[in-house]
């Protein structure tokens, strides 16, 4: 028994000396503070002690209550501490002296509200601010929205750090600054006045919130001068709009805004703002700045990429810095920006619409890396001098220069296609003597007004659409087809008015597509001739229909003196002609169907074709028809047809108002040749008009 005693007895004491309390632990088990009634217990993960309280609530002289691991002790002692609202460290010691260290740290949970709130009066926003409330998850309403209203203050405001949703401030609050609101770091939204001018605010002087981080959109508007102090502001997701007469705006934190836009009053405007400064600003959707009758600076130091940029109605904006922006993706827009004479940033690659119309300084463009852009508009640039600020251009969708006093134009040798070009002058802003488009792949080439009277200058094979309008041109009596110098196969050609005194289109060779030429309003061209076309690979369409109807400016001649072929559609109206005849010398086919016009007897003076002259045209690959133009009057003077006598290959005929036609032998050959029936023939109106019986009988000619 003794000895079974004595083991139980070693047993024991080898147990207590394993114990994991016997003085090695030096660990915090739990803490709390008690500030009067209320006990608030930290967390404690690993060696960091988290305590949180609501917002508002303080900590000094709070008593706090730590235990400890057994035979452990702290320090320093948490009754020797006062302030914990600071954060602070322990060191706790265990029995056997190993230590751990404990950081203290407070967090605050705000007092929250949820649902709307709608604060109409001054006692609306004083009892709302006795709550503490330091989130609002809703929208929150000051001021009625009509009438008059007596909030003068919202300094109660104070806790208020975030809103979930929109804070409105409607145009009937009386409020000159936001004093109150300088805690609100978060919103969803934040409009200052309504969406018009009618609806804005009156009073609002000052828009500081120095805590304001990030908001969903930010909207003023204000009629009085205004001071916009955001300093924290990093974000805003949405929209930015300032519609107010700026006196000072401070952004220095900026780095997104999803549009930004400043504008004031279209005239008369009271805003002394000088400078637009955004230092941190990166990335920016749609940018408008405009009627700021002294800002004469933009400033986007670290701006990489914007959606698009709206310049316009400044007499005084000369600088718009912006070095490192890269990229636009829509449209960049400057527009009567009087004492801009620069523009350009050196990294920008891409810009969708490059668009400057009304700078009448705007001398120079400088944008050595970009290299393609859909849309260039140039409008009433009198001060540009040429192209060379765009040395890297090498595609351009659509290219509109108008307006300018340049006398050369020619692009940069890297340019290589322009979708479309078009270029129009105008007397009282310039001429230009030339436009060269050498060595460029141009899908259209549009020459409109004055710009006409220039010398084009391109390659030998134009493959695209050259399209001549004088329409809008001064002095229009004098206009003539413009020079050609190179042009000698081009894809088509369009002359969609005809107000030239003389279309003469000398060099041109080969016509792949179509020509195309409709009347004009003044009536004053001459004469028209292609002396050098020799093919037509699709449709001929040519309308004189009111060209030369004036007596003292008769239409006299249309030449088409080598041309061989026509693959499709020929189209012949020379109303009011005086000429006497129509000759296509060297023409053998046309694929499609030919018409024909001989005019009409309008006059005395007018009295249309008297000859038509085909003589080695063999081949029609459609109809045949021959008529005045008008539904009610007759050609007087075409007798026969004799200068189609080499036709023989044609589907029908059909021949109307030829009041002095008397003789179809000319058809002969092509009735004999073709497999007719009677609905393939059709003479009416005419001096003769026979069936196809009597052609079939042989009576060509009246009897």
């Amino acid at each position: 028994m003794l000895l079974l005693w004595t083991a139980a007895f070693v047993a024991a004491c080898d147990k207590n000396e394993q114990d994991p309390f016997a003085g090695k632990d030096s660990y915090i088990t739990a803490f709390s503070l008690q500030q009067g009634e209320a006990v608030f217990h930290a967390a404690i993960a690993g060696e960091v002690i988290t305590l949180t309280v609501p917002e508002g609530v303080p900590l000094i002289q709070a008593k706090a209550t730590v235990k400890l691991s057994e035979n452990a002790t702290i320090y320093p002692d948490p009754a020797t501490i006062t302030d914990w609202d600071e954060e602070c460290r322990f060191v706790v010691t265990a029995h056997n002296g190993a230590r751990s260290t404990y950081k203290y740290t407070v967090a605050r949970r705000g007092i929250a509200h949820s649902g709307a709130v709608l604060l109409e009066t001054q006692a609306d926003v004083d009892a709302f601010g006795q709550q503490g409330i330091t989130l609002l998850d809703g929208n929150l309403t000051i001021g009625r929205s009509t009438g008059t209203d007596s909030i003068t203050s919202l300094a109660p405001l104070e806790s208020l750090k975030g809103i979930t949703y929109l804070l409105t401030i409607n145009p009937t609050c009386a409020i000159t600054g936001l004093e109150g609101l300088q805690n609100l770091a978060h919103a969803g939204g934040l409009q200052f006045g309504g969406t018009t001018t009618a609806t804005a605010l009156k009073r609002l002087e000052t828009l500081a919130l120095p805590a304001l981080k990030t908001a969903g959109s930010i909207n003023l508007q204000n009629t009085v001068t205004v001071i916009v102090e955001l300093p924290e502001l990093t974000s805003v997701s949405k929209q930015f709009s300032l519609n107010c007469p700026l006196w000072q705006l401070q952004l220095p934190n900026l780095q997104y805004a999803g549009s930004l836009t400043l504008t004031t009053v279209s005239g008369n405007s009271t805003a002394t703002l000088t400078a637009v400064s955004l230092p941190a600003l990166e990335e920016v959707g749609l940018v408008s700045i405009s009627y700021f009758p002294k800002l004469y600076k933009i400033e986007l130091l670290e701006l990489k990429k914007m959606d698009g940029m709206t310049l316009t109605r400044m007499p005084q904006l000369s600088f718009i810095h912006a070095p490192q922006l890269a990229e636009i993706t829509g449209s960049a827009t400057c527009s009567y920006l009087n004492t801009l004479s620069e523009m350009g940033w050196p990294e920008l690659q891409r810009v969708g619409t490059l668009d400057c119309s009304y700078c009448d300084g705007l001398s120079t463009f400088d944008f050595p890396k970009l290299t393609n852009v859909n849309t260039i508009d140039f409008v009433s640039l009198p001060a540009l001098s040429g192209f060379s600020g765009f040395s890297a251009l090498q595609t351009v969708g659509t290219f509109t220069f108008m307006y300018s006093a340049m006398d050369r134009i020619a692009f940069p040798a890297a340019l290589q296609r322009i979708d479309h070009l078009s270029i129009d002058f105008r007397q009282g802003y310039g001429l230009v003597s030339e436009i060269n488009v050498a060595g460029i792949a141009l899908g259209k080439l549009s020459v409109l007004a004055d710009a006409v009277r220039a010398k084009l200058v391109g390659d030998e094979t134009f493959h695209g659409t050259l399209v001549i309008n004088p329409t809008g041109a001064s002095n229009g009596t004098t206009i003539l087809f413009p020079e050609l110098t190179g042009f000698s196969e081009i894809d088509s050609l369009y002359l969609p008015s005809a107000n030239m005194n003389n279309v003469h289109v000398a060099g041109v060779r080969k016509i792949n597509k179509g020509i195309f030429m409709t009347s004009g309003s003044s009536r004053q061209t001459h004469a028209f001739s292609l002396p050098d076309l020799e093919e037509v690979g699709g449709t001929l369409y040519i309308d004189y229909y009111a060209m030369g109807t004036s007596s003292s400016t008769p239409f006299t001649s249309v030449e088409f003196n080598k041309l061989k072929h026509v693959g499709g559609y020929f189209f012949l109206t020379a109303t009011g002609s005086s000429a006497t005849t129509i000759a296509c010398p060297e023409l053998t086919s046309i694929g499609g169907d030919f018409k024909l016009s001989t005019c009409y007897d309008y006059s005395t003076t007018y009295r249309g074709f008297e000859t038509l002259h085909f003589p080695k045209l063999t081949t029609i690959n459609g109809k045949l028809t021959i008529h005045s133009e008008s539904t009610s009057r007759s050609n007087t003077k075409l007798k026969d047809l004799n200068g189609f006598s080499a036709l023989t290959k044609v589907k029908a005929i059909e021949v109307t108002r030829q009041g002095a036609l008397t003789d179809y032998s000319g058809l002969k050959n092509a009735f004999e040749a073709n497999p007719w029936g009677a609905s393939d023939w059709s003479a009416t109106n005419n001096d003769y008009n026979p069936t196809y019986q009597d052609l079939q009988a042989g009576n060509w000619t009246k009897p």
